[in-house]
């Protein structure tokens, strides 16, 4: 839903949620039955889920329902207090339904039980696999929840434990360009930079086979694999109008989320998600920024457009970098391992250079964190569209089947208070109310109460507000998912006008800071 298809030859696409573990994802005995994997998921949702689910009936019921979508001779009924199954009008199973409808453990048994029984009498079910089965069954399940509650099969899984470990891989990104895969970016010492491939080669083989035709998600696995083992890679050069076979030794290679650009005497400093290296990269390429630019640097201009988030602790850590010290993040839920307040420790980098965040719709989850905390604590004048308005914490669950289940199970605050969850964070600079720059210092002094008023209206939005009062709060700066230079053109303008820049700050840290 993001535009061009885009993956990481280190990683899968894009991280979507901001994530906390249960525990080491690996560290769980692989089991690839589905009675049991549904079991361990409806007893996590029981135990973890962010509110208490009053009715796991509903949820097993979606399940079922979307278990017979791969064979329309798959009924369910419940009827009299039992549990029934038929596939093509025969009864293949009949049970008891659980006593309590918010038993969790109960109903995945119930559930399980269902499922297994279908899937020994459908023809089409084990023609389908039980892979499928049991991701129809979870992803019914998990519609019941919320938008960002969601299942991932075994494979989905390695690919998104790859997006925030790290694996061995050959250190390029790649985009599919009318149904060819061509290689974006190349990551600087990773095994591709090495031995010479370069952004704009088009891949055409792996391991001496086409991947015509193939989606690039298959040709991202293809490329990954073990460490130290090598993997032949053919790429078209159009520049040289050749093509080129690499064989490539993979390494070890974690996605850079973290590039520096320089616009004369501000640092342009992009960052495109949040995985386990991203402060430490983040840090060097600050200060790699302060060391080109020297003490003569305006201003930092971090731009978050179209990143997506990733780890939790990784968004502390960043933040952390940039504040000194105070709240950074508070989180409330069900769970008591789910509240939680976070802090910066102070030492910030770059302490006192203006900074400027740039934020669109698909700006989402750290990414919000860090655009919130730096807007409410003064530090940064927040330009662009509302945010993506994903202010909830997941925790990923490991299956027995080596999938993994991520649950909803806390909600982010501001450090003002704010939960951002549906409606975004509010930039104070909306760059859709703006058609000149230059025209810029009148227009911000003019929209200053509309700001406040709208921040004020933020604050008071709690769980479940409808969806007339989101849309309306979400009007007063429409997301946009587009990334215009004129962005960057207005933050470069705040930027080199010391007394605008200070107008700006203003502008909402001082409300904020009276509502704490």
């Amino acid at each position: 839903m993001f535009g061009r298809a885009l993956a990481i030859l280190v990683g899968a696409a894009a991280i979507a949620s901001c994530l906390t573990t249960e525990g080491p994802t690996t560290g769980v005995a692989r089991d690839p039955s589905m009675g049991r994997t549904l079991i361990r998921g409806y007893a996590a949702i029981s135990d973890r889920y962010i509110s208490e689910v009053a009715d796991f009936g509903a949820l097993s019921s979606e399940a079922l329902r979307s278990v017979a979508t791969l064979d329309p001779q798959v009924r369910a009924e419940e009827a009299d207090g039992r549990l029934r199954m038929f596939v093509a009008e025969r009864m293949v199973a009949d049970r008891p339904a659980p006593m309590a409808r918010g038993d969790g453990p109960g109903w995945g048994e119930a559930t399980a039980e269902l499922v297994e029984a279908a899937y020994q009498a459908s023809t089409a079910l084990r023609a389908a696999g039980k892979d499928k089965v049991l991701k129809a069954a979870l992803d019914g399940t998990t519609r019941k929840l919320d938008r960002n509650s969601r299942y991932a099969d075994p494979s989905e899984a390695r690919d998104n434990r790859f997006n925030r470990e790290g694996d061995g891989g050959i250190g390029v990104t790649v985009e599919n360009e009318n149904s060819q895969t061509v290689i974006r970016s190349v990551q600087p010492g990773a095994p591709a930079d090495i031995a010479g491939v370069r952004a704009g080669d088009r891949i055409v083989s792996v391991a001496g086979a086409s991947v015509a035709g193939q989606p690039m998600r298959e040709i991202v696995r293809a490329l990954r694999g073990r460490v130290g083992a090598d993997v032949a890679m053919g790429v078209f050069r159009p520049s040289e109008n050749r093509e080129i076979v690499f064989t490539l030794r993979r390494a070890y290679v974690i996605p850079t989320t973290a590039t520096y650009e320089r616009r004369g005497d501000i640092a342009h400093i992009r960052l495109t998600g949040f995985n386990k290296s991203t402060p430490e990269t983040l840090r060097s390429t600050l200060e790699k920024a302060a060391a080109d630019i020297g003490p003569g640097m305006a201003g930092v201009i971090l731009d978050m457009r179209d990143n997506p988030g990733g780890l939790l602790d990784r968004a502390i850590s960043v933040a952390d970098l940039l504040l000194d010290g105070g709240i950074v993040l508070s989180t409330e839920g069900r769970h008591p391992d789910s509240r939680t307040a976070f802090r910066s420790s102070g030492g910030a980098v770059l302490q006192g250079v203006p900074m400027v965040v740039v934020m669109n719709g698909r700006s989402a989850s750290a990414a919000e964190i860090v655009g919130a905390a730096l807007q409410d604590r003064g530090r940064a004048v927040l330009v662009g569209s509302t945010s993506y308005g994903k202010g909830t914490v997941q925790t990923v669950v490991p299956l027995p089947n080596d999938g993994e289940l991520t649950l909803t199970w806390s909600r982010m605050l501001a450090p003002s208070g704010y939960a951002w969850n549906e409606i975004g964070v509010l930039p104070t600079v909306c760059t859709a109310r703006f058609g000149d720059a230059k025209l810029l210092a009148a227009e911000l002094d003019a929209s200053a109460q509309a700001v406040r008023r709208a921040q004020a209206d933020w604050l008071t939005v709690r769980e479940r507000a409808p969806p007339e009062r989101i849309a309306a709060l979400r009007s007063i700066c429409p997301p946009s998912d587009q990334a215009p230079v004129k962005d960057l053109e207005l933050a470069d303008r705040i930027l080199r006008d010391r007394a605008l820049y200070a107008r700006a700050l203003t502008y909402v840290a001082p409300s904020t800071a009276e509502r704490r």
